[in-house]
């Protein structure tokens, strides 16, 4: 029988036309939406359980406007391309940026579209290829500096827990490997991805586990992504969390502030609130460096240290974050 979490990951909406409709947005707040249903760079996509924390009706809604495609995707800006962050693979599927951590892009594919993803190009792929999965753990075993192993994508755990399995089965034969750190939407999205069997699966692990989700916004959460995140916490795993400042989403002091709240309180510490990566078609998601730092000035000035996300850039080609406060 089919897992639920694996039901709800295909009963998903891909386009706009569907997903006004199911919205009840207005005509006359559609037409920056309207679009060939067919002809949109980027497919959209997004479960239709998730679509239920959209408010019906409003053509401004946090959650909608990550989600649905805008005409002002279409417009061409000069400092905004298809490969923001100049990522460079050394097998494919990896990346060795940093010396003592390697980060593999598992899969392609996600949950959910997010319009402003700076890997966006690499949604078509599907599951790395066995034989560079193969080269990837020669080469982690040669380099004993290598004591982290990354899990990105797409979102890693898209894929089932047999293949989350024999990549982890794999990573446990590698005795310089002290943490396994896994970036994930999917769990905000569809909390019942933390199923029973994934839970077994991390609790045989000798290494330390964490868990960065991507949460922008308070009315992402719910109370059964408190559940899932209070049975990961009870096997010892780290969770953080990363936002992205986007414009017109969660661009104010005041809902940053909630945000920093509302995942304290369900068990997840703020870890990055990352400026946008500029990649081609997200101009309108983007916040500029001045008002971030106003912004942020504003919310260490009302939470605790351990609540206050830093306030991240990163560029092209760099070799590492850029912490802007």
């Amino acid at each position: 029988m089919k897992e639920l979490w694996l039901k709800q990951l295909s009963n998903n909406i891909n386009n706009n036309i569907d997903l006004m409709k199911i919205t009840k947005i207005k005509k006359t707040d559609s037409n920056q939406f309207l679009y060939k249903k067919n002809n949109i760079p980027f497919n959209v996509k997004i479960p239709l359980t998730f679509i239920k924390k959209i408010k019906k009706k409003n053509s401004k809604d946090p959650i909608l406007l990550q989600f649905i495609f805008n005409k002002k995707e279409l417009v061409k800006c000069k400092k905004y391309n298809s490969n923001p962050l100049n990522e460079k693979f050394i097998i494919p599927g990896m990346i060795h940026k940093y010396k003592n951590r390697v980060l593999i892009l598992l899969t392609g594919i996600c949950a959910v579209h997010c319009r402003y993803c700076f890997r966006k190009n690499t949604k078509q792929i599907n599951s790395i290829k066995i034989r560079d999965w193969h080269k990837i753990i020669n080469y982690i075993k040669k380099k004993l500096e290598i004591n982290e192993i990354i899990f990105s994508g797409g979102d890693p755990l898209v894929l089932n827990d047999h293949k989350i399995n024999t990549f982890i089965n794999d990573i446990k034969k590698i005795s310089h490997i002290k943490i396994l750190r896994i970036h994930t939407r999917i769990i905000s999205i569809i909390p019942q991805r933390i199923s029973i069997n994934l839970l077994k699966i991390f609790s045989k692990c000798k290494f330390n586990i964490v868990i960065v989700t991507h949460i922008n916004h308070p009315n992402e959460i719910s109370n059964t992504l408190y559940e899932k995140i209070n049975s990961l916490k009870e096997l010892g795993i780290t969770i953080l969390n990363q936002s992205v400042l986007l414009k017109d989403i969660n661009d104010h002091h005041e809902i940053l502030i909630k945000l920093s709240n509302n995942l304290f309180n369900i068990g997840i510490i703020p870890y990055y609130l990352h400026l946008l990566d500029k990649i081609e078609g997200s101009k309108h998601f983007n916040v500029s460096v001045n008002k971030a730092k106003k912004i942020m000035k504003k919310i260490s000035s009302s939470l605790s240290g351990f609540l206050v996300p830093r306030l991240t850039k990163e560029s092209y080609g760099g070799k590492n974050k850029k912490f802007i406060f």
